[in-house]
């Protein structure tokens, strides 16, 4: 019965550890274009926004629409956005990143281009940050929304 107990508890310990996995996703506009971000169907910020960082989503891969301000810009749409690591090697799989795309003008259209991934430590919940400055670089004070996602 001991042995049982033990088993069970070192698999809640593990199952728990592998639910932690939480990935941060950053998503800003070279040109300093405000636009949208829709994940998974999901409006993430209702003003839009040049920058906007997602923190510890729980998904490995998002569905994300990118609604420009200006109306003349089309969207952009990428259907399974990686977000974690790729590649099948679970130690390297299993761990959650920080991952940056950026929003580049190429040939007169935008596009999401992939800028970086990088590990990161696991954080206790899910936020999204909006962060807006204006082009001098002075922080607006109320530029910051935090939403909890």
């Amino acid at each position: 019965m001991k042995k049982l107990l033990l088993t069970l508890a070192a698999a809640v310990l593990t199952f728990s550890a592998v639910a932690q996995i939480s990935h941060d996703l950053e998503i800003y506009s070279e040109d300093g274009l405000k636009f949208t971000l829709i994940l998974n169907g999901r409006t993430m910020n209702e003003e839009p926004t040049s920058n906007i960082q997602i923190l510890n989503t729980d998904k490995d891969y998002i569905n994300a629409k990118i609604v420009f301000e200006d109306e003349s810009i089309a969207d952009i749409t990428r259907k399974n956005l990686q977000l974690a690591n790729p590649g099948t090697d679970q130690s390297k799989t299993n761990k959650p990143v920080s991952v940056v795309y950026k929003i580049v003008e190429k040939k007169g259209s935008y596009k999401l281009k992939f800028a970086s991934r990088s590990d990161k430590k696991i954080q206790p919940q899910s936020t999204i940050v909006i962060q807006e400055s204006d082009p001098s670089g002075v922080e607006i004070s109320n530029g910051k929304v935090v939403i909890r996602w």
